[in-house]
């Protein structure tokens, strides 16, 4: 009898994973996200109205999990120099690095590229003080009330302690100065921002590190990762090629002009039915990974978890076909389970100890 696999077969497998391995839970209950707590969203005032995209990482709640202990020493996180000079400014000049002494990190990012930081731990300003004033890069800006800034001239980089347990920082000046009269009862900032705040609080994982955007051109450019990128190019503008002064919706019109018939598996345009993404991680039990999609409507769930679907059966077909039955990008995909919550749709993947040491030995990660 011959060994061959059949088109039939083919066929016969493919229903069963569909069926079997992607099970796709539709659910009216809520997803059950963990609560903002106050200290974090106090910080968030001195973050931009609108960001880009807005990173939380509590560094003093991922260094008590064994995952951190285990796999993070030896990653690229635990060099300094990943995170910027900045970060290794510190360090050099007071210790505090994010294995010992900085507790948390607040990221925000405009398309006008203007950047806020806001780093909490335990600082010496006094190290500082004498360490800048050593490095003839770096340039005193005094402010009333006794608040000096830090300026790297090369970069164009400012930081400054808003007080002993916080350091602030930007490459827009300006920025900067508009956190000198935030305090913790100001309502400023992203906090202002209803939309952003209503993304933030949907967020699954809140405890070690989180992710979010709820601007349209970086959602597209998150899912541009997912698909055919050569294609793309040839086929549709980047976010560079449009006008930041043209609002979203002539954008998204813009981007519908190339009249191409689109792919059932293409993950490219459901980017315009998606209003907010977030990346969440928890440690607690190994790694899990949560992927939110805030879609528009329940149609718009159900067509990206459709594609979803599509997308992760035939990766998973085309892997249990090669000669090695166990490549590393299929026990991803065994790994990886997608749910639905009215309008919100999740991919999720959780890994063991044990899991992560495999698919670093195969160099996943």
């Amino acid at each position: 009898m011959s060994n061959r696999v059949t088109p039939f077969k083919k066929i016969i497998l493919l229903v069963f994973i569909i069926n079997c391995s992607l099970l796709i839970t539709n659910c009216s209950k809520n997803l059950n996200p963990d609560p903002l707590p106050l200290s974090v969203k106090q910080n968030l005032a001195m973050l931009q109205i609108e960001p880009q995209f807005v990173m939380y990482m509590n560094f003093k709640k991922m260094r008590e999990t064994e995952f951190w202990q285990k796999f993070i020493s030896d990653s690229v996180f635990s060099s300094e120099k990943n995170f910027g000079s900045f970060l290794n400014t510190l360090k050099e000049a007071t210790g505090s690095s994010i294995t010992n002494g900085i507790d948390e990190l607040f990221f925000s990012n405009s398309w006008n590229g203007d950047n806020a930081i806001v780093i909490k731990g335990t600082f010496d300003k006094n190290k500082v003080n004498e360490y800048v004033g050593r490095d003839t890069l770096y340039q005193k800006i005094n402010y009333p009330n006794n608040v000096v800034v830090f300026k790297q001239t090369v970069t164009n980089f400012n930081f400054y302690f808003k007080d002993d347990f916080t350091v602030c920082a930007s490459n827009y000046l300006k920025q900067l100065e508009y956190t000198f009269d935030v305090k913790d009862t100001s309502r400023t900032g992203l906090l202002t921002n209803e939309k952003a705040m209503t993304d933030i609080n949907n967020i699954k994982f809140k405890e070690h590190l989180w992710m979010m955007s709820n601007q349209k051109l970086f959602i597209r450019g998150i899912f541009e990762n997912f698909a055919d990128t050569k294609k793309l190019t040839a086929k549709n503008p980047q976010p560079e090629d449009f006008d930041k002064r043209d609002s979203i919706e002539s954008q998204t019109q813009q981007a519908d002009t190339s009249g191409n018939k689109e792919n059932p598996y293409e993950l490219y345009n459901i980017y315009k039915k998606i209003n907010a993404v977030s990346f969440s991680f928890d440690m607690s039990e190994g790694l899990e990974l949560l992927m939110q999609n805030e879609c528009e409507d329940l149609t718009s769930a159900e067509e990206l978890r459709n594609k979803l679907d599509g997308i992760i059966a035939l990766t998973k077909l085309s892997s249990a076909f090669t000669k090695n039955k166990t490549t590393p990008i299929l026990k991803l995909m065994d790994k990886l389970k997608t749910e639905v919550y009215e309008m919100t749709v999740v991919a999720k993947v959780k890994f063991s100890q044990q899991d992560i040491t495999e698919l670093r030995k195969q160099k996943i990660f």
